[in-house]
């Protein structure tokens, strides 16, 4: 669980360059956000906090307390290691890596889709949240 969400805010926007769907979800526009929130059911005391959306059926976004995504939700507690696959195993190029590997503490392993560029900013902040 993140304690302080304002520490995230200032890690992503001192480390962002220029993103197109990729931002702080206070800076989403409405629609977007009256999107996520009829989509996502946010638990207690959840603050939403950063967000890659491209659709209803195409999106992350990351809590204080979780990583939702079109396709699974995790606690932050319950992840252990972010890999770079496409980099470091299938050598794609930095500008060309579209996904981050979340490995859980039980050894599953998902995909998390990214918008191009935008994989050092999004592990930086995992591995900083995962680290503390």
């Amino acid at each position: 669980m993140i304690k302080n969400v304002n520490i995230i805010k200032s890690k992503f926007n001192r480390i962002k360059k220029d993103f197109f769907k990729t931002e702080l979800y206070e800076n989403l526009d409405k629609n977007i956000q009256e999107q996520i929130n009829d989509k996502i059911l946010f638990i207690n005391n959840e603050i939403p906090i950063l967000g890659y959306f491209i659709s209803s059926n195409n999106y992350w976004f990351l809590t204080n307390m979780r990583l939702i995504t079109d396709s699974f939700i995790t606690y932050l507690d319950d992840i252990k290691i972010i890999n770079i696959p496409e980099i470091f195993d299938e050598g794609r190029s930095n500008s060309e890596c579209e996904s981050l590997e979340i490995v859980k503490n039980n050894s599953e392993i998902y995909t998390l889709k990214l918008e191009k560029s935008t994989w050092y900013v999004i592990f930086n902040v995992l591995n900083f949240i995962i680290r503390h």
